[in-house]
């Protein structure tokens, strides 16, 4: 689908320098492709807190394979 829209808005540059960041952590080249999936709801929270389980749950089972008890 072709993009013929452009959409602006302001931010401060510590929201700016934070919008740059999230950007790279979650893994986006440009500002723009990530900002449009923010808005157009893509689920981030959804999506760390599922990282951050199967984070734990390889922890635990790591524990639990060399005989100790998890945390």
């Amino acid at each position: 689908m072709p993009k013929n829209r452009i959409v602006k808005f302001r931010v401060s540059s510590q929201q700016y320098e934070k919008i740059l960041n999230n950007k790279q952590v979650r893994g986006y080249v440009t500002i723009a492709s990530f900002l449009r999936d923010l808005a157009l709801e893509k689920n981030f929270f959804i999506e760390e807190k599922l990282i951050e389980n199967n984070k734990i749950v390889r922890e635990v089972l790591e524990l639990l394979k060399n005989g100790k008890e998890p945390k």
